[in-house]
């Protein structure tokens, strides 16, 4: 009591838009009486009853901010139901200024309502300190406002971040975006109230955040198991799939476990194809450290491990929990890691947003600066694919749109064996060649096609298929994609910059004269 819980409660929900709940007062409009009267005509033991069942309704709810009366500490079915869905903070303050808070706020509490309050609000302290340690993040309100409480709630929360949501009913998740996330990674992962945690990464991801993320976690009360494979696309296979299941029966993680992905899209992958499987499907969290898997691979639910006879062909779709994106590990990537990133976001462009389109060309530099403008654009590229995902998981039909670029750039991949091109480079060969096909086929405007490849080229991307690949060799690995349908290869093929149509039957002979033109 006295240390703010409404006036901060009320605060968070004008800067959040969220709705405010106060318990006791809820309690009061069905009681039909003040909290003070229900302890003296009923008693506390009525009070408590009534408090856990009004708190047990009201942490159901979604996008609430939910202000307590001071003992619901004490009882360990409110704390559970609390925390089940919820972030608990424990707002702090001296003896001395709680008994000037509530005499300001015009009289005493019930159980304030005695000779010495001071003592007793000292003998309460003492007895449920214990208790308010049970919360998840504690903040000291003795010397500053509601409004700056609400401030920095919001900061150890990450909740002026960018939010985008996969709105899939029931297994909807957030994509938090942001700076500087993943200092406080630790307390969206107490949030699941895991009873095992293990990240896995690579080799040359993890040292450059092992520290910022295992003092998150520890501050959090978690120690995670770490699990390590090498740093490459080669090793996205059964091997390793294997390895880490391994290590986590001999761990032994139950179904209540949380697995988090630390790295670029490899480790994303298979993190997730490890969740989907193990027991039968656990919880995973996407934590992407590069431009690609922040835009794309992270995002939709798509997990899935390689075959020497195509990528990804061996999969599940399983949404993550959670996405967790911290622009500022975009800083520690080579130049042209980013650069593969910028083609799945072109991607973007092309298939739903024209504004988004001329901004990468426009807004080159604020984009290069990796402030603003990338979370700009990376939270605009997973709003498109959430849009997408939620209207269509597992790629009946509008999904498919997605694959711009994909058909001849998986295809690229495969026949060189994963190992010339990085992902986004073999799709910016993709859709440069896939938009010279719509133009063959006088669906799209040369002069577009023309646009497209500038941009590829803006960002220092391939836009042309080498000489020594064999063009039939593109066409058979093509024709082995699980995009193919009954031998017919399926292409996504732009109409205009913003649109695209899907097309599931395109003459070979037409693909073979344009993939040797561009080759």
């Amino acid at each position: 009591m006295g240390t703010g819980k409404t006036s901060v409660g009320r605060e968070l929900c004008r800067k959040l838009g969220y709705k405010f709940i106060d318990t006791d007062t809820l309690l009061e409009e069905r009681e039909g009486k003040p909290v003070s009267l229900i302890f003296k005509e009923n008693g506390e033991e009525h009070f408590r009853k009534v408090e856990q069942a009004t708190v047990e309704e009201v942490s159901k709810m979604n996008n609430v901010v939910i202000a307590t009366g001071g003992g619901v500490i004490k009882n360990k079915n409110n704390v559970e139901n609390l925390g089940r869905r919820g972030i608990i903070i424990w707002l702090k303050a001296e003896p001395k200024i709680i008994l000037k808070r509530v005499m300001t706020e015009g009289g005493k509490r019930p159980l304030l309502d005695v000779e010495e309050p001071l003592e007793v609000i000292n003998k309460l302290l003492a007895e449920r300190t214990k208790l308010y340690q049970q919360a998840d993040a504690e903040v000291d309100t003795n010397y500053i406002t509601p409004e700056e409480t609400a401030e920095e709630i919001i900061e150890t929360l990450s909740l002026d971040s960018q939010l985008v949501t996969v709105d899939l009913k029931e297994r909807s998740y957030d994509i938090v975006i942001g700076s500087k996330t993943l200092q406080r990674l630790g307390l969206r992962l107490k949030e699941f109230r895991p009873s095992k945690v293990a990240i896995v990464s690579n080799k040359t991801v993890f040292p450059l955040y092992e520290d910022t993320i295992m003092k998150s976690l520890k501050e959090c009360g978690i120690t995670p198991e770490v699990i390590l494979m090498p740093d490459g696309e080669e090793y996205k296979d059964f091997t390793w799939t294997y390895n880490i299941h391994g290590k986590l029966l001999g761990a032994r993680f139950d179904r209540n476990s949380l697995l988090v992905a630390l790295g670029g899209g490899v480790v994303g992958d298979i993190t997730g194809f490890v969740a989907s499987t193990y027991m039968r499907g656990i919880r995973y969290v996407q934590v992407p450290t590069t431009l690609l898997a922040q835009v794309d691979s992270s995002v939709g639910g798509k997990t899935g491990v390689n075959h020497p006879l195509g990528k990804n062909m061996i999969g599940t779709f399983y949404q993550p929990s959670l996405v967790w994106i911290d622009v500022d590990t975009l800083r520690t990537l080579p130049k042209g890691e980013f650069s593969v990133g910028m083609a799945e976001v072109i991607k973007y462009g092309v298939i739903a947003d024209r504004e988004l389109f001329d901004y990468l060309k426009t807004g080159k530099d604020a984009i290069l600066s990796l402030g603003d403008g990338v979370i700009s654009i990376i939270k605009r590229s997973c709003e498109i694919k959430a849009d997408i995902v939620s209207k269509d998981e597992r790629e009946a039909g509008l999904r498919a749109v997605l694959n711009f670029g994909h058909t001849i750039g998986h295809a690229v991949e495969t026949a060189t064996d994963y190992k010339r091109f990085l992902h986004g480079e073999a799709v910016a060969i993709g859709m440069c060649a896939a938009a010279d096909l719509a133009v063959k086929m006088g669906l799209f405007h040369k002069k577009e096609a023309g646009r497209i490849k500038t941009l590829v080229g803006l960002y220092k991307l391939p836009d042309a298929i080498p000489d020594d690949i064999n063009v039939t060799d593109i066409i058979n690995a093509m024709e082995l994609d699980k995009k193919a349908k009954e031998g017919k290869i399926r292409f996504v093929l732009p109409e205009a910059i913003g649109k695209v149509r899907i097309e599931d039957n395109v003459d070979r002979e037409l693909i073979k004269n344009v993939l040797q033109v561009t080759s």
